[in-house]
């Protein structure tokens, strides 16, 4: 007898742990700051990329910039290798009232399996709230060796 109340009671207690992490994953972000979510999104989106998980890289990329963005990374996807990557810090400017501009420093290390040479490229990565979630707008490359996948900054 106690071991069937124990079962009835430990499956309660696991579907009261199912029904509150559903309820509360629609709220998930709720009372988190806007670095806090930026800074989630990055970090999703940059693993997505290190681990050449593209396709769910590409649902932080805005609609319109998808198809470049998985072109891109298909054009090197058998001969990239990224090694590591490190966010090295994300700026919020708020000086725009109606609009935060968002911007994420990040450090990849990386190499083409066809020279087999390590080579580093800084960037920065611009990112922007739509409807809640966060998109990575644009990123740029600012140091380092080139890399197809990044925007080369523009000559002034």
């Amino acid at each position: 007898m106690k071991i069937a109340v124990r079962f009835v009671t430990e499956l309660a207690l696991i579907a009261a742990l199912a029904l509150c992490a559903v309820v509360s994953a629609g709220c998930m972000f709720d009372g988190y700051s806007t670095r806090d979510r930026v800074t989630f999104a990055a970090r999703q989106y940059n693993e997505d990329v290190r681990w050449g998980r593209f396709l769910q890289a590409a649902a932080h990329v805005p609609k319109e910039r998808k198809d470049r963005f998985l072109e891109q990374h298909k054009n090197l996807d058998d001969d990239l290798e990224i090694a590591d990557y490190d966010m090295t810090g994300i700026e919020i400017d708020k000086s725009d009232k109606k609009h935060e501009k968002i911007t994420a420093h990040v450090d990849y290390t990386w190499t083409l399996k066809s020279t087999g040479l390590v080579r580093k490229t800084s960037t920065t990565q611009e990112w922007e709230e739509k409807d809640g979630n966060w998109y990575m707008a644009k990123e740029e490359r600012v140091k380092g060796t080139p890399l197809a996948l990044f925007d080369e900054p523009a000559h002034k």
